[in-house]
């Protein structure tokens, strides 16, 4: 042993030993047990520690091979499960502090590019290093050490950040030990006892990397070849350790003195404690800010260490507010402090633009600006009284220089620009208002940047200074000044229009709510301005004052259309100040129509325009005050006809705003006329001329661009816009204008309305996109509105007009071809026009429809008119055939049915393009069949021959070969539409009962004589033409079940129609399978094998002899279940194949009990081994699985609900093998699964009496064995979903059908201990959901149908809860822009909070169990409310749910909650119930004051 000893030591001290031989003894002395050298471990770390310090000081010459191995060997000691034995038994081992500065060293080498050694081994050894308590000692004892180790990894993290175009993915590692030395810094800086040292250190070392780090982070665009756990985890932790280290140092309490020696002037360091400068900080912010202050070795970087600067000015702002602002103290500092960091953005301490500023920086600049003064207005730091009395309006001044700052350097391209005035705005306005009216210029009268986002910040900086004002009271002050920017030279002649759609809303709100005298002082002032000012030089031609006028018109009518009318409770003197309103500005509007002042000129279509508006607001606004006042008196109530007859005699109208107004007059004149009692033919001849007029016919027939987007707003009207304008205003007004509108009129409206909605069918985009509305978008809600139903002649011509276009792609030859009496009016089939005409002109288009059929015509199309068709059709579906004639609505059906029969396409077109077609015309007339007025087509032609057409006209399409090359997806989908049709024509004839039977009886002879003549006798037939045959009689046989049992006639004919139909069925499946020439049974053939079986069974359940008799096919039934037995399970199959095997297995042994088969008992057993067995399949997914249960449930309630003793206790034998939770861990969670699933199926289903005590009886053994699966399943995350859900979904409704069986409570609580193990942290929200469901489920079942069991459980029961309430909360709470979720996401997570509501309500319900909890369930929800910000809409729900609690809580309870609450939860807590006071009490105690 002791050569053994000597001889490694010396070897390993001995120079000339070569270096890879060392190396192996070393490694060869580490895991050896025979090598026992004393204080082997050590001896081998200062051995090794030696060997690297030595080459990298270049005292020893290693090959980089043996370096290499060096740091391997390192590393693979530091994650030894020896070393860690070592250590863990108490042994002391050390590390050379030059090692760890070499390793430091070495990561500054990778920052730098140069890479001697991997640098993935050099951080695994610093992982190995800091994550053992002993070995850490190293860093944690050297502060410093920590501190470069923490410098220089932040520098390395950031050089990968930064490298975002190459394709080099992030390493892994580099964040992990970055997470790791951040949390050990974090430890060790907490225990230094020199704050004024770690501050140094922090500001000299780590400040600008942590910061530069925390933006990459921020800022970078995650993608796909980014690891996952960087991307969700790592980044997220990273910042958070990076937010409290600097939190930590730079602003604590300690330094608040240092920080008020520095930024407060001197008068106000008079309270300062004498003596502290020499202890504390010299100039702490600068220090900060010096150091920020990198400058960058190109443009690019110096880009982004001042995006770096600002980014960071806000976080730091933050923590400052964080800590020395708590209780409302220091604000003075903290605004001081703000200040500086402002002028840290690049500008001078009076706030000027410093000469090293970058233009390109305003963006940055203005978001960080705009933060600074969001988070200061959050804070409460300007309390405007104190800053006035205390410190001689000191804030004041600032933003006041701030505020000229912005304007003298105006970025009106940058949101934020108007962000920060908005800021300003908030904090004082009177910051903004000396510079009032450059404000109103720059962002209102002359504010042209259209950029969508530019725009939206522009609007809701105007609304928030109209609601600024309206809150002062100082509307008109705003309004005047406003009248005088708008009265300044214009820059550019097209300024934008004055009132777009969000600001005329805001000034709407605003009028609204404010004192009715005020709104008439701004009435004057527009008024007076124009009188003045304006009109006197209004066609002065070198000048743009009809533009001002019009502006000034578009706002006088803004406001007056805004404010509340008068009526009857108006005072008298508002009353007589509104008609001294009128009266004058009735004189403006006589003046201008009297001096005719359209004339030739540059301006003349404005000043038209403004004629107009001012004549229509007054108009308007004079009537509307005479119908809902009675004191007010009109100044010109016998002339206002006069003025719209002198208004509407204006010509030559090329102004498109100018045909709208004089379009809104005619309006107006007309609903004077219907005011009047008179019904004199000259005043219907006179609203015909206004319904005309207001239609304008000439220019709808040449209506062109009908997608161009309109907001509603008259200064926006132009030549692209009047359109949707006129529309609009047509449509709005229809059952007004209707009644007045001739036959041409009506036409006319129809095809222009049908035109539009074609051309909204042809356009790429969505008008819903948009607020504003198109011609497109407005006949769209007109078709699917109740307004247009309700106008028979217009909802005729519409339909009439759809009839005409879907012929009219035929054809007119061709059409007369198909049907000649389509295109005669009845007059000249007959002479008088009347019901019975109608019904033999349609009862003639029917016969020749029918005829042409027989004589297989087919018209053929090209692709234009297959896409035209098929866009016509869309527009068909939406109409409403409840409301149509019975006339319109049997010729458009006919004509629909001609479409069907008549038509095929040319050699061009793709044979699933024209089954598309054909496709939708089934699916229109099965939609027509629905309603109301359906019988009236069997009066025109008789069902029979409806169906027998159809059929026709498939079989020679199919004997074509159009279905051959058919996709099957596309076929089945067809064979549905055609199915669906079938069904609901045969329902009507069955429901119409005339002649139900000879219709029946002839469809049913004409399918059977097809079949067996056509289809089978064929040899080379294809199998569409037998799909159509079954798919047809199986349909006739389901409809003829329904119809069993009315009277035994008819029971004893549709019998015989049954056995006719069921004879042929065989022998047509037998053809279709031996032509598919596959042994794989489908879903189509099993489908109409199970209809097959039913039959009979109906007929068996009809006669009154044995079922033995009557099934008469059952050899063939038991060869298909043995067929469907083989191919059930083995592997994958179609879902459809799967569920209509189900049906049949179930429909099989109803026949088999029926007929009382030999071997019914190993039938049953069988079924169910077979079925458990396909639930186990692993090939099935969760929602496969779910799509089954419905018609497993089915077969199951069949199966047990005669089952003997025998059969159950097999049964149970199943289960209890199935549901063994061992299996999970075996990795046969598949088999659990089904089990789970037949548990919670069976538990639905109706046993024998005998069966269910049983089963109820072993419930809690089954509930605990559950439990077991669920707490084994939840270990492991993938399982979450595909079992552990599934079980506890079991559980839920065990205890909801067990609600009266199950006695012991203890049962039910263990299900609530249960409900802890399921995981509620998936990363992903759609599996989230389903997680607090399924738990919010279980705990509604309990506490609904256990409430006995709520009087002890109730503490269990909140805290299950209570997990809830806080993962939502922490889900929904508010995100940066970087963790913005989906709108898919979005909508699960309100799912979640709406649940949480109902729960919350149902407590609230069962208030009595839960009484003495109430102030319990508030406190924890506060609590958790404390530590998050919720998004709005989650908060809503939460919100109203807490005060449903909070209705149970007695004065005692509040008490209670403002003693034991914490400081800050307190806060949160009496703002929600200050809220809940305000809000939520007052309304129901109002509701409960007319509660009976």
């Amino acid at each position: 042993m002791a050569a053994i000893y000597s001889g490694i030591h010396l070897k390993l001290k001995n120079s000339r030993t070569p270096w890879p031989d060392k190396l192996k003894l070393a490694r060869f002395a580490w895991i050896s047990t025979q090598c026992l050298l004393p204080n082997k471990e050590q001896v081998l770390f200062d051995w090794t520690s030696h060997a690297l310090t030595g080459f990298y000081n270049k005292k020893v010459d290693v090959p980089s091979e043996v370096v290499e191995g060096l740091w391997t060997y390192l590393d693979d000691i530091l994650h030894s499960r020896k070393l860690h034995n070592v250590l863990s038994q108490g042994k002391t081992i050390s590390l050379r502090l030059t090692l760890a500065q070499i390793i430091n060293d070495r990561i500054l080498d990778c920052s730098s590019g140069f890479k001697s050694v991997s640098f993935h081994t050099i951080l695994s050894c610093c992982h190995g290093i800091l994550t053992s308590p002993v070995l850490s000692v190293t860093y944690t004892a050297k502060y410093e050490l920590l501190v470069d180790l923490l410098s220089r990894l932040c520098g390395l993290s950031s050089i990968h950040l930064r490298q975002q175009k190459s394709d080099e993915p992030l390493s892994l590692k580099v964040f992990e030990v970055l997470l790791l030395v951040l949390s050990t810094y974090l430890t060790v800086q907490k225990q230094q006892a020199n704050s004024n040292r770690v501050f140094s250190q922090v500001t000299a070392h780590l400040l600008h990397p942590l910061l530069l780090l925390r933006h990459l982070l921020n800022t970078r665009v995650w993608t796909e070849k980014d690891d996952v756990k960087i991307r969700q985890h790592l980044s997220k932790e990273i910042r958070n350790k990076v937010d409290a280290v600097l939190q930590s140092v730079l602003f604590i309490p300690d330094h608040l003195m240092s920080y008020k020696e520095e930024v407060l002037p001197l008068e106000d360091k008079a309270g300062a404690k004498k003596g502290h400068a020499g202890k504390g900080l010299q100039g702490p912010i600068n220090m900060i800010l010096l150091k920020l202050n990198v400058q960058g070795t190109n443009e690019e970087e110096e880009a982004l260490f001042y995006a770096v600067k600002s980014n960071s000015l806000t976080l730091l702002f933050k923590f400052a507010l964080d800590s020395f602002c708590k209780g409302g103290e220091n604000k003075q500092v903290v605004f001081h402090l703000m200040a500086k960091l402002i002028t840290a953005l690049g500008f001078t301490d009076e706030l000027d633009i410093d000469e090293r500023f970058s233009a390109l920086n305003w963006g940055i600049a203005l978001l960080t600006l705009e933060n600074l003064l969001n988070s200061c207005l959050a804070g409460d730091i300007y309390n405007v009284a104190a800053d006035r009395i205390q410190h001689g309006e000191v804030q004041l001044n600032f933003y006041r220089k701030l505020a000229r700052l912005l304007f003298n350097n105006a970025q009106m391209g940058i949101p934020a620009w108007y962000r920060c005035l908005r800021a300003l705005l908030a904090l004082n306005h009177h910051i903004l208002e000396p510079d009032l009216d450059e404000l109103l210029s720059a962002v209102w009268v002359d504010g042209d940047n259209m950029e969508v986002r530019v725009k939206k910040a522009r609007e809701a900086l105007v609304s928030v200074v109209l609601q600024t004002y309206a809150k002062l009271r100082q509307l008109p002050k705003l309004i005047e000044e406003l009248l005088d920017v708008v009265c300044w030279p214009a820059a550019d002649e097209l300024r934008p229009p004055l009132l777009p759609e969000m600001i005329q809303k805001a000034l709407s709100q605003c009028l609204l709510d404010n004192p009715p005298s005020q709104n008439l002082e701004i009435c004057w002032l527009i008024l007076k301005k124009m009188q003045r000012y304006l009109l006197p030089h209004i066609q002065d031609e070198a000048s743009d004052l009809a533009l001002k006028v019009f502006s000034l018109c578009s706002l006088l009518y803004a406001v007056l259309f805004s404010f509340k009318t008068l009526d009857n409770s108006t005072p008298v003197p508002i009353v007589k100040k509104t008609q001294n309103l009128m009266m004058e500005m009735l004189k403006v509007v006589e003046d201008l129509l009297k001096k005719n002042l359209v004339s030739e000129g540059p301006w003349m279509e404005k000043v038209q325009e403004v004629i107009l508006l001012l004549t229509y607001t007054w108009v308007e606004v004079d009537t509307l005050f005479q119908i809902h006042c009675s004191k007010y008196t009109s100044p010109a109530a016998s002339q206002s006809g006069a003025l719209v007859d002198k208004a509407l005699t204006l010509r030559d109208m090329d102004s498109p705003l100018g045909k709208l107004l004089q379009n809104h007059l005619a309006l107006h004149k007309l609903k004077v006329c219907l005011l009047k009692p008179s019904t004199e033919t000259s005043g219907a001849l006179e609203m015909q001329k206004m319904a005309q007029f207001i239609l304008k016919r000439q220019e709808l027939t040449m209506m062109l661009d009908t997608n161009q987007i309109w907001d509603f707003q008259f200064c926006t009207v132009n030549a692209n816009t009047y359109i949707a304008a006129h529309w609009f205003l047509v449509t709005t007004n229809l059952p007004l204008i209707a009644p007045y509108l001739g036959p041409n009129d009506t036409t006319v409206f129809a095809e222009c309305m049908l035109k539009s909605l074609l051309q909204s069918l042809d356009a790429s985009g969505s008008n819903l996109e948009n607020t504003g509305i198109s011609v497109s978008l407005i006949s769209r809600q007109l078709l699917e509105s109740p307004v247009l139903w309700e106008l028979p002649e217009m909802f005729s011509a519409v339909i009439k007009c759809i009839i005409k276009a879907l012929f009219g792609q035929l054809g007119s030859s061709h059409g007369q071809f198909v049907s000649t009496s389509f295109f005669k009016p009845c007059v000249k089939m007959v002479g008088v026009e009347d019901e019975e005409t109608n019904m033999m002109r349609l009862k003639a288009i029917s016969q020749e429809m029918l005829d042409s059929v027989k004589m297989s015509s087919f018209i053929t199309l090209s692709k234009t008119q297959v896409d035209r068709l098929q866009q016509l059709l869309k527009v068909t579906s939406v109409l409403n055939g409840n409301a149509m004639s019975s006339e319109d609505y049997s010729e458009l059906f006919l004509t629909l049915f001609t479409l069907t029969t008549c038509v095929q396409c040319d050699e061009s077109i793709d044979d699933s393009a024209f089954i598309g077609l054909l496709k939708e015309l089934f699916n229109v007339m099965a939609s027509l069949l629905m309603v109301k007025n359906s019988q009236m087509i069997l009066k025109v032609v008789h069902g029979s021959n409806l169906l027998e057409a159809t059929m026709t006209s498939l079989f020679s399409r199919s004997s074509k070969g159009l279905f051959k090359g058919l996709d099957g997806l596309i076929w089945l989908s067809f064979l549905q539409s055609v199915q669906v049709f079938i069904q609901y024509l045969i329902q009507l004839i069955i429901d119409r009962r005339s002649s139900m039977c000879l219709n029946l009886e002839k469809f049913t002879s004409f399918m059977v004589e097809s079949n067996l003549t056509g289809v089978l006798a064929v040899d080379a037939g294809d199998l569409c033409s037998l799909q159509l045959h079954l798919v047809t009689l199986s349909t006739l046989c389901k409809e003829i079940m329904t119809s069993f049992g009315k009277n035994k006639q008819l029971d004893k004919t549709l019998t015989h129609l049954l056995k006719k139909s069921t004879s042929v069925m065989e022998p047509a499946i037998q053809a279709m399978l031996i032509r598919k020439g596959s042994r794989q049974i489908q879903s189509f053939s099993v489908e109409m094998v199970t209809v097959m079986i039913r039959c009979e069974l109906a007929r068996a359940s009809i006669s009154e002899n044995d079922g033995q008799e009557k099934i008469s096919h059952m050899v063939f039934y038991r060869s298909f279940c043995q067929q469907i037995f083989k191919e059930l399970s083995p592997a994958p199959r179609p879902m459809d194949f799967l569920i209509s095997s189900i049906h049949y297995l179930s429909a099989f042994y109803m026949a088999a009990e029926k007929t009382k088969a030999k071997g019914l008992e190993e039938l049953h057993i069988k079924i169910l081994l077979s079925i458990h067995a396909l639930l186990s399949g692993t090939w099935l997914s969760l929602s496969d699985v779910k799509e089954l249960e419905e018609p497993v449930k089915e077969l199951l309630n069949q199966l047990v609900s005669s089952c003997s003793q025998e059969q159950f206790h097999l049964l149970l034998l199943m289960l209890r093998e199935g549901l063994v939770p061992a299996k999970i861990e075996g990795g046969n969670c598949t088999e659990v699964l089904s089990t789970v699933i037949f548990i919670k199926l069976l538990a639905c289903c109706q046993f024998p009496e005998h069966c269910s005590k049983a089963f109820w009886l072993i419930t809690p053994q089954i509930i605990s064995t559950l439990i077991f699966v669920i707490k084994e399943s939840s270990k492991i995350p993938s399982l979450t979903r595909a079992l552990t859900l599934p079980a506890l979904e079991t559980l839920t409704v065990l205890l909801r059908q067990s609600e009266a069986k199950i006695s012991n409570p203890h049962h039910v609580i263990v299900v609530l201990g249960a409900l802890q193990f399921v995981p509620l942290d998936s990363h992903s929200m759609e599996d989230y959901h389903a997680a607090f469901e399924a738990i919010h489920e279980a705990l509604f079942a309990t506490i609904h149908c256990y409430p006995q069991v709520m009087l002890k459980a109730s503490p269990t029961f909140l805290n299950c809860f209570y997990r809830l309430v806080s993962s939502v909360m922490h889900e929904g709470r508010q995100r940066g822009d970087s963790e913005r979720a989906s709108e898919k996401d979005k909508e699960c997570l309100l799912k979640c909070a709406m649940l949480v509501e109902r729960m919350y309500t149902h407590i609230a319900n069962a208030a009595e169990d839960f009484t003495v909890l109430s102030s319990f369930i508030v406190a924890q929800y506060v609590s958790e409310l404390q530590r998050v910000t919720l998004q709005p809409e989650v908060k809503a729900h939460l919100t109203e749910a807490i005060y449903c609690i909070l209705d149970h809580c007695v004065e005692r309870d509040i008490k209670f909650l403002n003693t034991t609450l914490q400081m800050g939860v307190k806060e949160v807590f009496n703002e929600l119930y200050n809220s809940y006071t305000h809000y939520h009490k007052s309304q129901r105690q109002g509701e409960e004051k007319y509660t009976v």
